[in-house]
Formats: structure tokens, C-alpha cells, sequence
């Protein structure tokens, strides 16, 4: 966590300000937290580690620690740099090196070249450890220096020895300065990471530009402080708080017994009110005596004795009914007698009509012979008298009979009905009174035994008049008078019961509300004796507590002081990581712009940037607008691909580097973080631009294609070249200064040096073609790239010769362009191409790169020539001229063609 302490002590500069106006607690503990850096960082968040590490910290030096700011402290750095380059570094054993090994640093551009493995990482983790005093990888593994330092074969590391050049060229050895050297290198993984980010979720994206300046790790620190140390401090006394809990209800409890008088007169006028809403004008002591006790019986005890006595029963007797059964039995019984007084004088009658009905039956059997003497009834001889038409007739005169008896019928059925309803009445008249055969009274014994038969009419013998003058039915009609008065007596009785039975109901419900009032006086009375001998007996009882309150009270005070402290020192942490960005990133917008718009040229013009809005604070978003809709902010990481995001990254940190003026950038393997497309545009807008001509640039890289572009576009006096290759055997990097080069004028001017007039040939083309791109793009700079061009068919790129061409055409044509590198772009492609004079140099720049077997020797004259021609054109500087230089030579040119206008005028006229 190296990096992120150098982070914090920065903080603490910022921290102990004096217009900042910071309390001294709050500089203690953060000068604390600096004391015990590592261990407190060792400490995450989860389970509140962190807070049980500052609680001990904070109890242990609080009191004791200077709220002085440390004297290891860092300020926010100016823009005064000590030196102006680096020197040398001088670097093992440390790491992947073995031996010591020397790399000097004579020119603007040093590139170091190898193989993944072969310690281009451990000369960068070097100058990081120079400069910075730290490295964020071993901080980031937790790893001791002596382990991650040290070579694994020596067994140990010498700190690496850089050494610089000052102001006044005069080296000197660096002192490390994390705040002042960090923003000199531009690291893969930091671009990478800050590519990915936009992948995260919002609460991940606050981290972005400290993941993109190297403050990652500091960032982390600062998000693993808890919320408070309050569950792990001792922020009330336990044991004043249980006191107080008690003094609280010893508060109540003198509450409880002055409330005494109130709450009595408040229970009286509830027993008021309730006697009054029990009944209007009753007192409570009224409505007492109306429930009254044993010793005293009240209205309630009266009612209780009235209605637990016995009820009379209810007999259910209706003379009426009797009296309708008696009269319905006598009339049938009268009925059947008429009619059958009427049948009796019909006696003949009914022989005659017995007689006809038995004839008529038998005219079935014999229909057309009379049935007693079998005469025929029709013919020549039959009988006078038809017995059949006889028998009807007879029938017919004997109707009236016939009617008699179905009424006898009839009248019979209704009488038995009548016979059994007053047998039914009398037999319940019987079972209600409780008849018996040996009861004294004869009415009783007749409803026992009434000598019914369904036969006869058996009632009639209780019509006959007695020696009183009474049937015995007269008498028992009266006794269903005497038992149908008595139910209504008791019918009377039962009716008055009832609302006895409610009046009790009432007073026993409020027996009950008088019980609950009785047993609140006498549970009020409890409390206010149990009350005051609490009250006495406090003190004496709480003697104990209350002298461990004493003894706690200051411990409570300290670790207050402390939650003090920590919750001010955390706001203001918190507040210096979210100005972070603002402080980083503020006045980089316009040159970040033009970076990357450089690192972009290629791109359509409405898609390079109108604006760029870096955040100013860790909420903030990177917004940006194009060019095809510079109205329009839109947030960065949502519309630009990864590879536009690694652009923007770069020319973030590039911009960062040029606010500080530092005299140096290390490009620690970043170039492998950008696509192959992009890496054009970052080698012309950082190497080849005039931005960057005054700045050191070191450069890490294994893409071999990338290393050679960059030896051929860029002058070979500004720069400088090691390659590292894998070790043999002995764990030690094979390092090679400017030993091997890939740029192709240099390698045909050491194949020249050494007769080989192929290869030297080979190289001078492979240049040829270099130098041609470099001539359109110098032109397309000064608005004339528009070339017309013969291809070989659709798709096909142009052929070098026709490009030369092309580019010497539109020179030779472009009479109004001035420029101190025309004539010689211009002389050296003619040269090339045999203009004016023809020449072998472009036959032998085609045949030298092909194989032939047997052919003559090269012309090694002509092959010297053609080297010598590309070096003297490689040495133009092909840049856009000045603006004002440009409009100078412009009016130089106009001013030329007017003369020449005006002299071709004058010789017209003499003619």
C-alpha cells in the first residue's frame, strides 16, 4: 500500500491547512491512522475490522500524538521540476536482473524492445521505484520489497540508481517524489483498466480517474473506513445508563404516589358517573346498597329469593274446546239416528232394491232370456215383460233410497271422528290434571275412566242430570273453567317474573364493574405503599451502581472524544478523495481534446470531438460532444468503443503530463494496450508531433511492427534503441544497444558499408516507400493530398512508382506552394524516378527486392547514389509551415507572378 500512503500524506498536507479550520482531534487521529499506516490498512471493512483496529489506535496514542501536521506530509506540487531528463539507470540485481546493467538516455526517444518475459518490466518497475520510492504492484500483493525486489536467483536486490540531468545539465542522482513523478508514466494496466470500467456498474465508476491517475489504490483505502466506530466504543456507561433507567423509575414511582389524591378522585367520579348512567339521580353508595351483602341484603338479595322459588305449572286446558267436542259428538250421533229412522220406514223398499241389483247383474250372463225361466225375451214367442227393462226402472223409482244410505255412510264415518276427537280431549284433560281411578273426586275418576266404545254413544250416560241438578259432563266442563282460570294466573305470575329476572340481570352486571372498582382502590392502594418503600430505600439499595457510574463516566467522555474525531477526520477523507478528480483532471480538457482528436485524425470528421467535459468530482461522468452534433452532450463510456476509450485514456494522462511540464513520460508496455489501429495515430501525435519535441520520452513495447514504424518515421538522432532477448541459460536478459535496427535507411547504409548491394537496395525501397507516405501526408497537411493515381484494379493499393509520380506531379504543379523542404522533395523524386535525366535507380529499387539467379553485379556506384539520395531526403523535416511564414511566401509568390505578368506585357507591346 506504498502508493496509496504517499496518497494519504498528501491528504494530510491538505488536511492540516490552516484555513481549513480542522479540530485538533481530527488532526490527531489522522496523523495517528499515518503512524499505523500498514496496520491499518491491513484491516478491511467487513465485520468492522478496520473500526476494532482504529478504536485500539485511537485509545492507545489520542492523548499523546502532535495534531502538528507529520513532517512526511505532502503538499499539492508545483510545476518546478529539479531536472530536465533522465541520465542513466543503473539496475541490478532487482528483479528479472541479475547483474547490474547501465541504460543511458542521450536522446528524446528511448525504446526498449523484447519479448514477453525478457525484463521490459523491470526496468520500468526501476524508474518507478527511483521516482516514485514505490512500486504499486508489490503494494498491491502485499509483498515485503526484500522479496518482490530481489532477483530469485541472487537472492537480493540493489535499489536501482537513476541518475538525471538538471536545469543545468549537470547530473545528479533523482530523490524519489511520488506526487511530483507520478503523472510520468502512462501504464498498460492502468488503461486497460480504465477501458474496462465502463463495463461497471454506477458505485464501480467512482473510481474511474483514480484507476486511471494510479490512485487505485488509494481510493480502496479510503472506501474500507466504516460507517462509525460506535459498536466498538463505549459511548454510554452501562451502568449510568442503568442507573439513570432507575433514577427514571424512581421518577415515576414519586409521580405514582403524589398522583395518589387524583387518581382516587378520578376513580370516585368514574363510580359516580356509573351509578348515574345505571340510574338517574343513584349515588354510588346507593347503587352499594341496592347489591348489597350478606350481612346487609339488599335489592338484589330479594330478587334472588324471589325468582328461586318454584313456578306453578300451566295445565293448557281450553273449556271451549271441550264443550265444541261434547256438542260435535251429539250432533253426529242426533244425524245418524234421523237417517236411520228413515232407512228403517224404507225397509220393504230396500228388499225390491236389493232384488233389481241382482237381476240387472245377471243380464250379462243371460241377455236375451228372461233369468228365471229362461223364456226369450225377443222373437215370435217371447216373454210379455222384458225382467231386465223391469229391473232398471224399478231401480230408478228406488233412487231416493239409495241416497239414504250413502248418507247413513257418510254420517256414520263423521260421527266415529267426532266419537274419537272427544275421547282424544278428555284423555289430555285426563293426563294434565294427573287423573287416577283412586282420586276422590268422581270427575277425576270419569276423565280416568269415561267408558268410551266406538260403538255406542258413550257419552250420553255423563248427560244424565245427578242429585245436584249437574250431568257429570256439566261438571267436568266447570272443572276445565276452574284449571283454564288458574292458567291464567300463572300466566300473570310468569309475565312479572320476567322483568324481576332482567332487574336482577342489571344488578348483578353491576355487582361486577362495583367488584372492578373495588379491586382497582385496593390495587392502587398496593402500589402507593410498595411505592414509597422504594423511595426509601433507593439509595441504600442502588449504592453499588452508583458508584461504577463514577468510575465510567471518563472513559464514556474519552470514547466520545474519539467518535468526535473519527466522524470529522472521515468526511473530511471522503471530501479531499471526491475533489480528487477536479484537482487531477482541471485544465486538461482542451489539450486532452487535441490528443485525442491527433490520435484520431483518420476517423470522419464528425466523429472527432467538439468538446470534451472531464468530471470534477467522483459523481461526475466524462462527457463529450462530436463534431457531427456539437450541441449534444453524451456521456463517454456509453458511446465510445473500448479502443476510442484506451485513446481517451492516453490522451488524458499525455495532457496530465504536459500540465505539469513533466520533463519526462515512461510509456510502461501502454502502446500494447491500444488496437493496431489507433497506433498510427498515437506514434504521429506523440513522437513525430512538435507537441512532445521538447519532452522525454521512454518507451516499453514488444510489437516489433510498432518499434519499426516508429525507427522509420522518426529521425534516427532522437532516438535510441535496446532490445532485450530471453536469457540462455544463466537467468541473465541478453541486452543489445542500438546494436540491431529496424530502420531501413540505416540498415541500407550498413549493408552498403558492407558491399551488399541487394540488401542495400532492398532497405532503400522499403525506405522509398516510408518516405512517400510521409511526402502525402506532409501534403494532405497543406491541402494538397487530393493525388490522381492509376490502380492495377478495384481494391488494389497504388504502385510505388505511380505514387512518386503522382507526388512529384502535384509539386511541379503546385506553383503557389512555398515550402523550405519543396525542392528537395522534388529533386530527390526526380532522382528516383530518372527526372529529368534518365537513370538505372529506379530499375535497380525494383529488381533489388526480387531474387535472381546468375545476374550481373550491381553497379555499386549507382547503389551508393541511391542510398546517399534517401538520406539526404529523409533529412527533410516535412512539418506544416507557420501560418505567418506561410501568408509571407504567399505574397512573395503572388508578388513573382504580377512581375512576371507585367514583363510579358512589355515585351508584347515593343513587339
Amino acid at each position: 500500500m506504498s502508493s496509496a500512503r504517499h496518497d494519504y500524506q498528501q491528504f494530510l498536507g491538505w488536511l492540516h491547512r490552516a484555513e481549513r479550520g480542522v479540530s485538533e482531534d481530527a488532526r490527531r487521529l489522522a496523523n495517528l491512522v499515518e503512524e499505523n499506516f500498514d496496520r491499518v490498512a491491513a484491516c478491511p471493512r467487513t465485520q468492522s475490522k478496520r473500526s476494532v483496529a482504529l478504536v485500539v489506535i485511537a485509545r492507545e496514542g489520542l492523548t499523546t500524538v502532535s495534531c502538528d501536521a507529520p513532517e512526511g506530509a505532502r503538499i499539492l506540487r508545483t510545476n518546478v521540476w529539479q531536472w530536465s531528463g533522465l541520465s542513466s539507470l543503473t539496475i541490478g540485481p532487482f528483479r528479472g536482473f541479475r547483474v547490474p546493467e547501465t541504460f543511458e538516455f542521450p536522446r528524446r526517444i528511448t525504446m526498449f524492445y523484447g519479448p514477453n518475459g525478457s525484463g521490459k518490466t523491470s526496468l520500468c518497475e526501476a524508474l518507478e521505484l527511483s521516482l516514485l520510492g514505490t512500486v504499486d504492484e508489490a503494494s498491491a500483493k502485499r509483498i515485503t520489497p526484500q522479496r518482490y525486489f530481489a532477483n530469485v536467483h541472487e537472492g537480493r536486490f540493489q535499489s536501482p540508481a537513476l541518475a538525471v540531468l538538471d536545469v543545468a545539465g549537470q547530473v545528479s542522482q533523482v530523490v524519489p517524489h511520488s506526487e511530483a513523478y507520478r503523472f510520468c508514466f502512462i501504464e498498460k494496466n492502468r488503461i486497460e483498466n480504465f477501458s474496462r470500467i465502463a463495463a461497471k456498474t454506477a458505485g464501480e465508476k467512482k473510481d474511474l480517474i483514480a484507476s486511471l491517475f494510479g490512485m487505485q489504490q488509494f481510493h480502496d483505502f479510503v472506501s474500507h473506513f466504516n460507517e462509525s466506530l460506535d459498536s466498538q466504543l463505549s459511548l454510554v456507561s452501562v451502568h449510568e445508563l442503568g442507573l439513570n433507567t432507575r433514577r427514571a423509575a424512581l421518577q415515576r414511582d414519586q409521580e405514582t404516589v403524589d398522583g395518589e389524591a387524583s387518581a382516587i378522585r378520578a376513580l370516585e367520579a368514574e363510580e359516580a358517573a356509573y351509578a348515574e348512567a345505571f340510574k338517574p339521580g343513584l349515588s354510588y353508595t346507593q347503587l352499594l346498597e341496592m347489591l348489597g351483602n350478606d350481612q346487609a341484603p339488599g335489592r338484589l338479595q330479594i330478587l334472588n329469593a324471589q325468582l328461586d322459588a318454584p313456578t306453578p305449572p300451566i295445565f293448557g286446558i281450553s273449556s271451549s274446546a271441550l264443550v265444541e267436542a261434547y256438542r260435535a259428538a251429539e250432533s253426529e250421533h242426533i244425524r245418524l239416528e234421523q237417517v236411520s229412522a228413515r232407512l228403517a220406514e224404507k225397509t220393504g223398499e230396500t228388499s225390491f232394491f236389493n232384488l233389481y241389483n241382482a237381476l240387472l247383474e245377471l243380464q250379462e250372463g243371460t241377455p236375451d232370456n228372461c233369468p228365471a225361466c229362461g223364456t226369450p225375451l225377443h222373437g215370435d214367442f217371447h216373454a210379455t215383460r222384458n225382467p231386465y227393462t223391469h229391473a232398471q226402472d224399478g231401480l230408478d223409482a228406488l233412487r231416493e233410497l239409495a241416497a239414504l244410505q250413502n248418507d247413513q255412510a257418510g254420517i256414520r264415518r263423521a260421527w266415529d271422528t267426532a266419537s274419537r276427537s272427544l275421547e282424544a280431549v278428555l284423555h289430555a284433560f285426563a293426563q294434565r290434571i294427573g287423573a287416577t281411578a283412586a282420586n276422590q273426586d268422581e270427575r277425576v275418576r270419569h276423565l280416568h275412566s269415561p267408558g268410551v266404545d266406538h260403538g255406542v254413544a258413550w257419552w250420553r250416560p255423563s248427560f244424565t242430570t245427578g242429585a245436584d241438578g249437574k250431568s257429570i259432563a256439566q261438571k267436568i266442563v266447570d272443572m276445565a273453567n276452574e284449571y283454564e282460570a288458574c292458567d291464567v294466573r300463572t300466566n300473570e305470575l310468569l309475565a312479572s317474573r320476567q322483568g324481576l329476572v332482567n332487574e336482577r340481570e342489571l344488578l348483578v352486571r353491576a355487582g361486577q364493574i362495583a367488584a372492578g372498582f373495588t379491586a382497582r382502590r385496593a390495587e392502587l392502594a398496593r402500589q402507593i405503599a410498595e411505592t414509597r418503600q422504594a423511595i426509601e430505600a433507593f439509595d441504600q439499595s442502588n449504592a453499588a451502581l452508583i458508584e461504577a457510574a463514577e468510575q465510567e463516566s471518563d472513559r464514556v467522555a474519552f470514547d466520545r472524544r474519539i467518535k468526535a474525531a473519527y466522524e470529522d477526520f472521515l468526511r473530511l477523507l471522503r471530501q479531499f478523495r471526491a475533489e480528487l478528480p477536479g484537482t487531477l483532471i482541471a485544465g486538461l480538457n482542451t489539450t486532452a481534446l487535441e490528443i485525442y482528436n491527433e490520435f484520431n485524425r483518420r476517423d470522419h470528421e464528425g466523429d472527432k470531438l467538439a468538446a470534451l467535459h472531464l468530471p470534477t468530482d467522483e459523481e461526475g461522468r466524462i462527457e463529450l460532444s462530436f463534431c457531427a452534433a456539437a450541441q449534444k452532450k453524451v456521456d463517454a463510456l456509453h458511446v465510445l468503443s473500448e479502443g476510442h476509450v484506451r485513446c481517451l485514456g492516453v490522451a488524458i494522462l499525455l495532457a496530465k503530463a504536459l500540465h505539469v511540464q513533466a520533463p519526462t513520460i515512461i510509456f510502461d508496455d501502454a502502446i500494447n494496450a491500444i488496437d493496431t489501429e489507433h497506433r498510427e495515430g498515437i506514434r504521429e501525435a506523440v513522437f513525430q508531433s512538435d507537441r512532445f519535441a521538447n519532452t522525454q520520452i521512454i518507451v516499453t513495447c514488444h510489437s516489433s511492427e510498432f518499434i519499426k514504424d516508429l525507427q522509420n518515421h522518426v529521425e534516427s538522432k532522437e532516438w535510441t534503441a535496446y532490445y532485450f532477448m530471453p536469457h540462455i541459460g544463466d537467468y541473465r536478459p541478453r541486452v543489445k544497444g542500438n546494436e540491431h535496427t529496424f530502420n531501413y535507411l540505416a540498415q541500407a547504409r550498413a549493408a552498403l558499408d558492407m558491399g551488399d548491394w541487394r540488401n542495400a537496395l532492398g532497405a532503400s525501397r522499403q525506405n522509398l516507400e516510408v518516405f512517400s507516405d510521409r511526402v502525402w501526408k506532409w501534403l494532405g497537411k497543406n491541402d494538397l493530398g487530393m493525388l490522381t493515381v492509376p490502380l492495377a484494379g478495384r481494391g488494389a493499393e497504388p504502385a510505388l512508382r505511380n505514387l512518386c509520380e503522382a507526388l512529384k506531379k502535384r509539386l511541379d504543379d503546385s506553383k503557389t506552394f512555398i515550402h523550405p523542404d519543396k525542392p528537395g522533395v522534388v529533386q530527390g523524386l526526380g532522382a528516383v524516378l530518372g527526372v529529368p535525366a534518365p537513370s538505372n535507380v529506379w530499375l535497380y529499387l525494383n529488381k533489388g527486392i526480387h531474387e535472381e539467379a546468375n545476374r550481373d553485379d550491381y553497379d555499386q556506384h549507382l547503389v551508393r547514389i541511391i542510398v546517399e539520395t534517401l538520406e539526404a531526403m529523409n533529412q527533410l523535416q516535412l512539418r506544416t509551415m507557420p501560418a505567418a511564414l506561410a501568408n509571407v511566401a504567399q505574397a512573395a509568390v503572388e508578388a513573382a507572378i504580377a512581375v512576371n505578368a507585367q514583363g510579358q506585357g512589355r515585351n508584347h507591346q515593343a513587339g
